[in-house]
């Protein structure tokens, strides 16, 4: 199984997102769901995708995770996610769904699923969001 690039340890650092000329089609058979789609987005900009059913949102959402493989190129802070792991991608970036869930366990592991924080860390990240 290919496991791809490792990117670097720290990766992303500034958040920089930029499509180039994606595409992605959920068959062969079926017209594209994006077509030569290309944008940036700076590092650390908050944004929202928006559009009538069938616009696309999702299948953003779908190449960004490589839920489904697109054409074109895709860069988070200059490194081309087409070519790392699966794992090191999804594990370094995530979404907020517009309804909430929470995984089984508790509140501390869906804080942090993958043990990387100290709880003095959690407190002080909880702190900021609701100051």
């Amino acid at each position: 199984m290919y496991a791809g690039l490792r990117p670097p340890t720290e990766w992303p650092t500034q958040g920089q997102i930029e499509f180039r000329n994606l595409s992605l089609a959920y068959s062969n058979n079926v017209k594209p769901a994006l077509l030569n789609l290309t944008f940036s987005i700076q590092g650390r900009e908050k944004v929202g995708i928006v559009g009538r059913t069938g616009a696309g949102k999702s299948s953003i959402i779908s190449a960004l995770f490589r839920l489904t493989e697109p054409t074109g190129h895709m860069f988070i802070d200059n490194i081309h996610i087409n070519r790392i792991g699966l794992h090191d991608l999804r594990r370094k970036i995530s979404i907020i769904p517009q309804d909430p869930a929470l995984f089984s366990g508790t509140v501390r592991y869906n804080l942090d699923p993958f043990n990387e924080f100290s709880d003095d860390e959690l407190w002080e990240v909880i702190a900021e969001v609701f100051t």
